[in-house]
């Protein structure tokens, strides 16, 4: 059975400033969407004929509130961190890989920081949680935000104290506000972590009620034996703490916020990590001061989910960037009612997504604000049918 955490007083008053937060999040503009729309109408081409694109500045518009978005100002959050889990041999590298990824991201020689150079798009390298009491990587461009070395191997223990992860969701809708007053104006989602695959398959299988063997891919790349000891481990680490007796099922969909955020937070104390416990928060951020969220990979896609069970309204602060080649991608973004415009099989993570898509929704802006319009051009409108 199922027993939710009791809250000590510290707990409570973190929960309480989550609560008073999410509780700020409104719905985005119906209005602007439509005049949005109806912009994209007037422009001298076929109707919704840029398919998803169109969706995605109306949502923008609606989101702003403007009829013309400005999303010139970007920035990546890369977040980073370890996770004990690894020591059950389910990755095939070793935990000092993520500070090596995250000096070399704050170096400029890593996948992600070249494609924010190529994209005009700032990038922020986050430890939220590296094993390492290594601090030159501070003075090389990474910020500190540390809140553990690595989380605890999550089948001996809980991965992490439930007011650390508290913490790891308020520290990343802070990071929104204060990139906001910095005039930033969409925020890509990226993660660094061995093992953090491990841990967003438990947390998607967990909270959607799924099977692990149906969630759990080969993450950065695993033969037949260590792929079937993962799907092993998650396993037994849902069945640990319970996450699969009605009770815990029924409360993280039961309307009440009240009744359904602690268990969901629980699930990520007790599975989760720290990058996607502080990615859950950038999301929760983008709807509570109006920004954009960029969603890459798998990773940020359950950390969007969470977000979205937290409080429904986020989804509409979410652009979804490429479909994850990671088994419950599709569940994901069907729940999120979200789709990708970019589908390439891509395994990368680190946000390269979102820097991939940042150039098309620049090409598309081009379209919205430049094209000539049916009126310029001195010929019928098209006329919607359908």
């Amino acid at each position: 059975m199922y027993k939710a955490p009791v809250l000590n007083n510290i707990q409570k008053e973190l929960l309480n400033e989550l609560e008073k937060l999410s509780g700020s999040i409104t719905n985005t503009s119906e209005k602007h969407r439509e005049i949005a729309k109806k912009h994209w109408d007037n422009i001298a081409k076929p109707l919704d004929s840029l398919g998803e694109f169109e969706k995605i500045f109306q949502k923008l518009s609606a989101i702003f509130e403007s009829e013309i978005p400005y999303i010139n100002k970007k920035c990546i959050t890369v977040m980073c961190a370890d996770n004990g889990i690894v020591e059950e041999g389910i990755s095939q590298s070793g935990k000092e890989v993520t500070l090596a990824v995250a000096k070399s991201m704050a170096m400029g020689t890593s996948s992600i920081s070249v494609l924010c150079r190529a994209c005009n798009s700032q990038l922020m390298v986050v430890d939220m949680g590296i094993d390492s009491f290594d601090t030159k990587m501070y003075s090389m461009g990474v910020f500190n935000y540390k809140l553990m070395h690595g989380t605890n191997n999550f089948i001996k223990e809980k991965a992490m104290p439930f007011d650390i992860s508290l913490r790891a969701v308020l520290t990343g809708i802070k990071m929104v506000e204060n990139l906001k007053s910095k005039g930033i104006s969409i925020i890509g989602t990226g993660e660094m972590g061995i093992g953090n695959t491990t841990t967003s398959s438990a947390l998607s299988a967990a909270i959607l009620n799924l099977p692990v063997k149906e969630v759990t891919g080969r993450g950065a790349g695993l033969n037949d034996v260590k792929l079937q000891k993962k799907i092993e481990t998650i396993e037994n680490g849902i069945n640990k703490y319970g996450f699969r007796y009605s009770n815990f099922l029924d409360s993280v969909k039961d309307k009440n916020f009240d009744i359904r955020i602690i268990p969901i937070l629980d699930l990520l104390s007790s599975v989760g990590g720290l990058d996607i416990a502080a990615l859950t928060g950038i999301f929760l951020g983008g709807a509570i001061y109006k920004l954009p969220i960029v969603i890459d990979g798998v990773i940020s896609e359950i950390a969007a989910l969470l977000a979205y069970f937290i409080n429904p309204i986020s989804k509409e602060y979410m652009i979804a960037s490429h479909l994850s080649r990671e088994p419950v991608a599709v569940s994901i973004f069907k729940i999120l009612d979200l789709q990708p415009v970019i589908n390439a099989s891509l395994a990368l993570g680190e946000g390269s997504g979102c820097a991939m898509l940042f150039p098309l929704l620049d090409l598309i802006s081009e379209i919205y604000t430049k094209n000539a319009s049916f009126s310029d051009i001195k010929i019928e409108e098209y006329k919607r049918f359908i």
